[in-house]
């Protein structure tokens, strides 16, 4: 434990800061300090590792207003260190292939992410999910399909969230606004962020449970196949390489596919 919530509390007594007392994931974490706010018109989710334009509620109130029907909007979020580099304008399902078999379902991608500010559309447009780094969300839609699945933890809970809302007649958008700036390391590639046992297990486990819950088994088990056949072996092989290898490194991938397949959300390589 730190003095972060004390140093919070002095610094801005008129913040209300609600303790947990234990570590409750992504998901449940922000819920608690959703149902706070369920009485109001919005809620904006935002990590604590981010910077903010002045004008960011301005244009997200504006955004939700001018259209009844979204449910979420997020704004560009770019890098920190490259503050006219894209981090992610919303999230997308990437489509890939094994075998010279197209398959459908099989990632999360990070929309326009790399890629300079202007080149981002400039008039709002629709996404498959807004990223939870930054999700400014109709309240009413909350009390219709729910909060963040708790049962996910961490890692794609927005996207799962987004995709009910989708389900349920409503839009997800982006709003061509850079407002916020992300502290992520624009040099750190996803194959280092996925040596994390931690991180691995929850990224393939939630994802493969949200592809069966949002387009079927069948789906899944098409995903299984590709990351069973074609992307571990190669993230395994690299991991070797770059001598970052280890057994907890090749269970978070095993019990991703096991627990995902038998529904088990379990806690697995919790920091």
């Amino acid at each position: 434990m730190d003095d972060s919530v004390k140093s919070i509390r002095c610094a801005y007594p008129n913040v209300k800061v609600i303790e947990t007392g234990e570590n409750l994931g992504f998901a449940e974490g922000n819920n608690v300090g959703i149902r706070e706010a369920l009485d109001s018109d919005y809620i904006l989710m935002l990590n604590n590792d981010t910077t903010v334009a002045p004008n960011l509620l301005e244009d997200l109130v504006s955004a939700g207003e001018s259209d009844l029907q979204t449910a979420v909007v997020g704004p560009v979020i770019c890098y920190a260190d490259q503050s006219e580099t894209v981090w992610c304008a919303g999230l997308q399902i990437g489509q890939g292939s094994s075998f010279g078999i197209p398959l459908n379902y099989t990632s999360s991608i990070l929309m326009y992410s790399g890629r300079p500010v202007g080149e981002v559309p400039d008039q709002p447009f629709e996404v498959d999910a807004v990223v939870g780094c930054a999700m400014f969300i109709r309240t009413r839609v909350l009390r219709e399909i729910g909060l963040l699945d708790a049962s996910l933890f961490m890692i794609h809970e927005d996207f799962d969230w987004s995709l009910r809302a989708r389900a349920s007649g409503y839009r997800c958008m982006t709003l061509p606004v850079a407002g916020v700036w992300h502290r992520v390391s624009s040099s750190m590639k996803l194959q280092e962020q996925r040596g994390n046992p931690f991180s691995v297990y929850y990224w393939y486990r939630n994802w493969l449970i949200v592809v069966r819950k949002h387009f079927g088994r069948k789906a899944m088990l098409s995903v299984i196949f590709l990351y069973t056949l074609r992307l571990f072996p190669i993230l395994i092989l690299g991991s070797v390489l770059r001598f970052e290898f280890s057994l907890a490194l090749l269970s978070a991938y095993f019990f991703a596919l096991t627990d995902a397949v038998g529904g088990r959300l379990k806690l697995r390589f919790l920091r």
